[in-house]
């Protein structure tokens, strides 16, 4: 199945091609006009492929090397996002910085919109097969279907504003959104504008996704685990112009590498973990976890910053404020966080092979996982960072 679904799709490329009917094979049949098959009427699974592979130009070369002219856009964000613990819902701001490196003069952008699959209209869930009522299923699988009935997901957005604060022609389409640019953007010129969103944060009960909460058993405490959550830049490249597929839900596409720059507003009793380095320990943090902390980045095992002792007793505290914890984070594709009352918090710092740096691995976990995950995740953390450092290339960021 695997090769007949390649050479199915290897079909769609080759046809956009525009290749003259004379070289259509004699032996083709009706499954599609580039599918090759042998006298048995069997698929051929030693067909070259030189006729569907680009071409090499100033961009690509043959060897998949870039060449030289290769580009890549750039899109950083600044991001201001605050948790509502009693209403499970995030509400942010993000400044976006789009550096057009490509050699194209732009009209519009298109932003990804991944929390819209959770709208009971989005395409992903009206693509949804029924469920298969002649097997036995779950009690987890009944609840699940029996919240959904009563939440729906997606954004609300809120705003989308130019550099000048006017607003900006926008149309949202299901898991994506475009924004028409006031001026066109030319090559080697850079756009800000800032969009205002937000949305209710999908219950782990309802579905298992890279964007949800799970409350913890007996104590019912919340582990928030947050990705996809933020309008991003769709990616814009030499092969496919912009990409502007929907989100189905069981993918996910390329983005833009850039910089970050977040503040996460919590409960103060919160815990967060986040893609990046904590910019402000001295403000989230007391003092002993921050003598822990450097003392982790040359320990020769893990130390923990967070003890499950102290992990236990802000289990029992309620909120009494709120608290900002900012992160920073350059040259990524894309930014995550987890946050939770129960989080455990250990960090070793790993020398990273053929290299003069020192990543920090780190690892989060409520109380009840400390046995197990307290000996082995922030080693195995390591381990893969010392591994794929030796048989890629350096890690390069500060932080796993």
């Amino acid at each position: 199945m695997r090769l007949r679904g390649y050479l199915l799709a290897s079909m769609v490329c080759t046809a956009s091609f525009g290749h003259p009917p004379s070289l259509r094979d004699p032996h083709l049949t009706d499954d599609g006009p580039w599918l090759l098959v042998d006298k048995q009427n069997r698929p051929d699974a030693f067909r070259q492929l030189e006729e569907i592979l680009p071409t090499p130009n100033d961009q690509r070369t043959a060897s998949g090397a870039p060449g030289p002219r290769y580009w890549q856009q750039k899109a950083s964000h600044v991001i201001k996002a605050s948790l509502d613990d009693a209403k499970r819902s995030i509400e942010g701001r993000e400044r976006v910085r789009y550096e057009n490196r490509s050699p194209d003069t732009l009209t519009y952008l298109w932003m990804q919109l991944d929390q819209n699959r959770f709208k009971w209209s989005s395409t992903g869930a009206l693509a949804e097969a029924a469920p298969d009522l002649t097997k036995e299923q779950q009690v987890r699988w009944l609840k699940g279907i029996t919240l959904q009935r009563s939440w729906e997901g997606g954004y609300t957005i809120a705003s989308v504003k130019g550099p000048d604060g006017g607003d900006l022609s926008h149309t949202i389409v299901d898991t994506m959104m475009r924004v028409d640019l006031p001026r066109q953007l030319k090559p080697g010129e850079t756009f800000e504008f800032d969009v205002a969103f937000s949305f209710p944060v999908l219950n782990a009960d309802v579905q298992r996704t890279r964007s949800c909460y799970e409350l913890l058993p007996e104590s019912h405490l919340p582990i928030y685990e947050i990705a996809q959550w933020f309008p991003r830049m769709a990616a814009y490249t030499d092969v496919n112009g912009w990409q502007h597929k929907q989100f189905l839900g069981s993918g996910e596409f390329t983005l833009e590498f850039g910089d970050f720059e977040v503040e996460l507003d919590v409960p103060d009793h919160f815990v967060v973990a986040a893609s990046g380095e904590l910019m402000n320990p001295q403000d989230v943090l007391s003092p002993a976890q921050r003598e822990r902390f450097d003392a982790s980045k040359t320990a020769d095992r893990p130390l923990f910053i967070i003890t499950p002792d102290e992990a236990r007793t802000n289990q029992g505290r309620t909120a009494s404020g709120r608290k900002v914890w900012r992160f920073k984070a350059d040259n990524v594709r894309d930014f995550a966080w987890a946050a939770s009352p129960t989080f455990v918090w250990d960090s070793w710092g790993v020398k990273i092979p053929d290299s003069d740096r020192t990543s920090m691995a780190m690892s989060f976990y409520p109380p009840i996982a400390a046995d197990l995950w307290s000996r082995y995740s922030t080693q195995a953390v390591a381990h893969t960072l010392e591994s794929y450092s030796r048989h890629a290339y350096p890690y390069p960021y500060p932080v796993a």
